[in-house]
């Protein structure tokens, strides 16, 4: 996994389109402070193939989840969106706006990386 810093946000957003129009596929816990979240998104390096791509998030400040029934209401189409804070980084999905999203984390670390499309 690769962890995604500031100065790489914008193209990172420019090029998963904010999220937008993907799915949330499931949260997988790894220890109390960290987990995994993955999703579907159209990729803009590859003519906008899907991909999944999966965030990895490490000290974890604050959180509201959902389990995998709910990750499927989520509607994606405002996409999602990311920004980094004295707090550290803040991850919404399913809205413009941090704290009205459905499905929201604040972390110290934020990794990614991308997969093969499957649902």
């Amino acid at each position: 996994m690769k962890q995604l810093t500031k100065q790489e946000l914008n193209s990172f957003l420019e090029r998963f389109s904010n999220l937008t129009g993907g799915e949330l596929l499931s949260i997988v816990f790894l220890t109390p402070e960290s987990f995994k979240i993955a999703l579907t998104v159209q990729d803009k390096n590859r003519d906008f193939d899907w991909v999944n791509l999966n965030f990895e998030f490490a000290g974890v400040k604050d959180a509201k989840l959902l389990d995998d029934a709910g990750l499927k209401a989520v509607d994606m189409e405002q996409g999602g969106n990311i920004s980094f804070s004295e707090e550290g980084v803040k991850v919404g999905f399913g809205s413009d706006a941090y704290l009205s999203s459905p499905l929201y984390v604040t972390t110290e670390v934020l990794k990614y990386e991308e997969s093969a499309f499957s649902i």
